[in-house]
């Protein structure tokens, strides 16, 4: 018997306070729409072998409420650089640097554009 499973991803982030790496999982809810559900501690090595650093994203992003928030510093949003990467508490005022790139600019409202999960370029 065959379940009816969500459609389910895991992406990288990049803790700006501990600058270490964890994945999270985004489950899909509708057609373009998607909610991040849990956050896990993960080496870059380890993400590679899985894929996760090739993962792509686009549409709306909301946190579930039961979602935990990043496993180091225990963020429960993130900021997407125009890299495309996810990093979290990286903020100062409404400017960020990216934990992945190292560029810094001023927050602006996620469009659904969409975003890769990580890994250096």
């Amino acid at each position: 018997m065959k379940r009816n499973m969500p459609e389910a991803t895991v992406a990288l982030c990049k803790c700006g306070e501990a600058h270490k790496v964890y994945g999270v999982r985004f489950e899909k809810i509708a057609d373009r729409h998607w909610k991040y559900t849990w956050a896990f501690p993960m080496k870059e090595a380890s993400a590679r072998r899985e894929g996760y650093d090739a993962t792509m994203i686009t549409g709306t992003i909301e946190p579930d409420e039961e979602y935990p928030g990043c496993p180091y510093c225990g963020a429960k949003y993130f900021v997407i650089c125009s890299c495309g990467k996810l990093n979290c508490n990286i903020v100062s005022g409404n400017v960020f640097t990216c934990n992945w790139c190292g560029m810094s600019g001023m927050i602006i409202n996620y469009d659904g554009g969409g975003f890769q999960g990580g890994g250096d370029r």
